[in-house]
């Protein structure tokens, strides 16, 4: 595919000057190409571009140059895929190829990235550290230099456009990302993406896009940037909870800074480019500077549904998705199975080692091993403790029924709000919830259903382009969390927005993706019936814990008292509200899918069964 280019010099003049050679001396055209003009790359030899004409005024075809006396005259869009150079189409054809054709795929020789040679990032970092409301409202004002780069940080939008130039020109060259010959001269726009709305663009941090003009055109540069940086604790009561509860409960901030920083040349698939990426501990400060996916342009939506089609051209990223959105997939199947295969691609070269650099080497364990030092070592249940689980499994799942039929019954399907299922539902749940530990422990049996995982690769998380085939590819982006854990609870996190109705239909098909496609990979030949039953142990504890954010989440942004006033889920109230549309959705889902099947038998067929040895002795 042709990299394409703007006309953006020449407006004074009437365009910009057209040769027929790409001699400096050949003859000039008849006219100029039209500032504006969209090109089509024919050849680059050093300044001078032979460009066929795409849209806009001037001649068909000709020679221009890059730029004049140190201004630039056309700039490389960023519009044909995930990066600006062709090689990324050549590996994401020969990849799905492999794919279509089942060959196995091993990891290829590693090639250590300049920024990583002679020091391990992780090691840069001091331990992490909980800090107080009081001292998070005392440090996170401050601007620390980073521990990776030493270098003091942009972390709010207004920082990203006063650090000006220089700083990005030191940052990029500091990360090796910028050759030492070039330098950004412009820092042209920032726009911080919206929290809230339709089009929101996540709850971890907020996020911006950067536009930034280099000295020397590079086609293997990104002007098109994205950032990531945390919420501000003074900004709002709904910002000081999120930036407690992602930058100070766990180590979320740096598993995604190291992630994109050690990990871009290991994984089996794209991540969008790092420009610059740190952190400090002791403000809990950070900055995610990657490329800006080129995500395709959104037919019209009326009533939630996609009323436009767009045609797409092969490796066009298709249009960006939200999170609990699926209803804007024109395919939200193959969405689902392309999530699939590239999770199991990443257990898959874990087992391999892959990523032995960054998280350690991998430990081995037989199922008997387990079971001796995990299991059997457990103090027994003491009897109080029965009681304390199921009324707390009750009271949240309380919240849950009380939620679908007393308060916002509008949102919830004729089987989502039926008062004797949910309450057979909750019932069983609490005789369940006994066992939910003991079920947990069972995902770790033995070290083959142990690997990395992303942890929440919903279709939000990712970006999707088609081949020439019409088979679809994925790049991977949010990298929070990652880390080595039993992947089939990560499970969750992909399908909690997933409609009942297509993961009914398909959950067999993505087991038996995910077992087909990791053994392809070189990883562990897993049983497809196996993952499935591990995966519906998990859907009872689940819906639980769904039942909970009724009042942590829904209500605080929604009180009870307005739900009256919200229609249906495609009301503005319901989706301009991050954590309304999330955990509502997830909620409806839940209560629509676990009618389906009877996980009250395969709870308790799996606890008389394969999962009798894991179950908790009770003190007498």
């Amino acid at each position: 595919m042709a990299r394409t280019w703007e006309v953006v010099g020449g407006g004074e003049s009437g365009g910009i000057l057209v040769r027929e050679g790409r001699d400096l001396k050949s003859p000039q055209a008849a006219s100029r190409l039209a500032t504006g003009a969209q090109v089509d790359e024919i050849e680059l030899i050093g300044e001078r571009l032979h460009y066929g004409l795409r849209s806009g005024t001037g001649p068909p075809r000709g020679w221009i140059s890059l730029t004049l006396k140190g201004k630039e005259l056309v700039r490389l869009n960023q519009q044909e895929g995930p990066g600006e150079s062709a090689e990324w189409i050549e590996v994401s054809a020969k990849k799905m190829q492999a794919f279509r054709v089942g060959s196995r795929v091993l990891p290829p020789e590693e090639v250590v990235p300049a920024h990583l040679q002679g020091k391990n990032p992780k090691d840069m970092l001091p331990p992490f550290k909980r800090l107080s409301h009081k001292e998070m409202a005392e440090m996170s004002v401050k601007n620390l230099p980073g521990h990776i780069s030493g270098m003091k940080f942009p972390h709010n939008t207004e920082q990203l456009k006063s650090f000006g130039p220089e700083w990005y020109t030191e940052a990029f060259h500091k990360f090796g990302t910028l050759p030492k010959d070039n330098k950004v001269v412009r820092v042209v726009k920032v726009e911080q993406l919206p929290h809230s709305g339709f089009d929101a663009a996540g709850g971890a941090g907020h996020k911006a896009f950067i536009e930034v003009q280099y000295a020397k055109p590079d086609p293997n540069l990104h002007t098109k940037l994205f950032a990531k940086f945390p919420w501000d604790y003074f900004e709002s009561e709904t910002g000081k909870i999120y930036r407690m509860q992602i930058s100070t409960y766990g180590d979320m901030d740096s598993a995604e800074i190291l992630t994109n920083i050690c990990c871009e040349h290991l994984l089996p698939f794209r991540i969008p480019k790092v420009y610059f990426a740190d952190i400090n501990r002791d403000t809990t400060n950070y900055v995610l500077i990657v490329e800006r996916i080129p995500f395709g342009r959104r037919g019209k939506v009326v009533d939630g549904k996609v009323v436009e089609q767009i045609e797409r051209k092969p490796f066009e990223i298709l249009p960006v998705c939200g999170k609990y959105q699926d209803y804007l997939l024109d395919d939200a199947p193959s969405i689902y199975f392309a999530l699939f295969r590239e999770m199991a691609h990443l257990v898959a070269w874990d087992h391999l080692g892959r990523y032995d650099s960054f998280f350690g080497p991998r430990q081995s364990w037989t199922e008997e091993e387990y079971l001796a030092t995990r299991v059997k070592n457990r103090k027994p249940m003491k009897p109080k403790k029965i009681e304390v689980t199921r009324n707390g499994c009750r009271s949240m799942m309380e919240q849950g029924l009380d939620f679908a039929l007393n308060v916002a019954s509008q949102i919830f399907t004729a089987v989502g709000r039926n008062k004797a299922q949910l309450e057979k539902m909750r019932d069983e749940i609490v005789e369940m919830a006994l066992y939910f530990e003991d079920a947990r422990l069972y995902l770790s049996s033995t070290s083959d259903w142990f690997g990395a995982m992303h942890m929440n690769l919903q279709a939000d998380n990712a970006y999707f382009w088609k081949d020439e085939k019409g088979d679809l590819d994925v790049g991977v982006f949010d990298w929070c969390g990652f880390s080595r854990t039993p992947f089939v609870a990560n499970f969750m996190g992909c399908l909690s927005g997933a409609d009942a109705d297509m993961l009914f239909a398909h959950e067999e098909g993505l087991m038996k993706m995910f077992c087909d496609e990791c053994a392809r990979y070189g990883g562990p030949k897993l049983d497809w019936e196996e993952m499935l039953l591990r995966y519906h142990l998990q859907i009872p504890s689940f819906v639980m814990d769904s039942c909970q954010w009724v009042a942590r989440d829904i209500y605080v942004q929604c009180p009870r008292d307005e739900w009256h006033t919200i229609k249906s889920m495609r009301d503005d109230k319901f989706v301009d509200r991050w954590n309304v549309r999330c955990r509502g959705t997830t909620l409806v889902n839940c209560f629509e899918y676990y009618p389906r099947r009877n996980f009250k038998e395969i709870f308790d067929n799996w606890r008389k069964g394969k999962g009798r040895e894991y179950i908790s002795q009770i003190e007498s």
